[in-house]
């Protein structure tokens, strides 16, 4: 049974870059039971209303940001798709009666390949890609991910990519030596007890209970946050969470690792 992630993705540049968290990443498939055959990827920079499941024979490399070093640029993620496991999701969350559609034409953004290319940087594992919807309510997000559960047992990886704090008016980007803002803190370590206790019932009301998550996840913007509860759901069978890895960049751009479920 594959556990299922959530990854964050940090900035464009953890891609070339070499640190405790990049480390983290390049250390993740040491802790599977085995190779996956597939990863589903929800990615927070894929928004749709209706739950997408992306397939391609080759997905091409999307680099959805602009103003940093020529090299990112330069950087392709040419991972295959897997027709059989995305058609497979699109049935299983149709069972679920969640609208969804088949995508074959949208590559892989940065909230794909910036994790993968430090997780599996041959691009040799096979692809399903999912766009997230922030407009749903926590319940529905955690519904989306438990009906994908079974695809665990297939040995399919299913990965949240996003970011549990992610405010760009709260960053200090003269802060790269992974010093942490209190209040960041403070926020991750509600999220460790409410995750680690599986209380979605708290999780569900976490803006009203968390400690600033007015800071954390603003009104404007949840998309960053929602692929946690898509990861969590899918280990709903389990109800076992860990973090794995915690650090930060710019004093609030939290770099977190969560696995749920067992690896076995």
């Amino acid at each position: 049974m594959m556990p299922s992630l959530f990854i964050a993705h940090g900035a464009p540049l953890l891609a070339i870059e070499d640190n405790s968290y990049t480390q983290a990443l390049n250390h993740l498939p040491n802790l599977l039971p085995r190779r996956p055959r597939a990863i589903l990827m929800f990615s927070a920079h894929w928004e749709s209303f209706t739950q997408e499941v992306g397939v391609m024979e080759t997905f091409p490399t999307i680099h959805d940001f602009g103003g940093f070093p020529q090299a990112l640029y330069e950087i392709q993620y040419p991972a295959k798709g897997d027709r059989e496991i995305a058609e497979e999701t699109v049935a299983l969350l149709q069972a679920a009666g969640v609208p969804v559609s088949l995508n074959q034409s949208r590559g892989l953004d940065h909230g794909h390949w910036v994790v993968l290319k430090k997780v599996y940087p041959d691009a040799d594992v096979p692809v399903v890609s999912l766009s997230v919807n922030p407009n749903l309510t926590i319940e529905q997000q955690y519904a989306i991910g438990k009906a994908l559960s079974p695809l665990r047992a297939k040995d399919v990886l299913i990965i949240g990519s996003g970011s549990t704090i992610h405010n760009f008016s709260y960053l200090d980007m003269r802060e790269t030596s992974n010093g942490a803002f209190e209040w960041s803190l403070q926020f991750e370590e509600w999220l460790k007890h409410t995750l680690t206790d599986w209380n979605v019932t708290d999780l569900a009301q976490y803006r009203t209970l968390a400690p600033h998550a007015e800071k954390a996840v603003p009104a404007y913007g949840s998309e960053h946050f929602v692929p946690l509860v898509y990861a969590m759901g899918a280990a709903d069978d389990e109800r076992i969470a860990n973090r794995l890895h915690m650090s930060f960049r710019y004093g609030s751009l939290s770099h977190t690792i969560w696995q749920f479920g067992q690896a076995k």
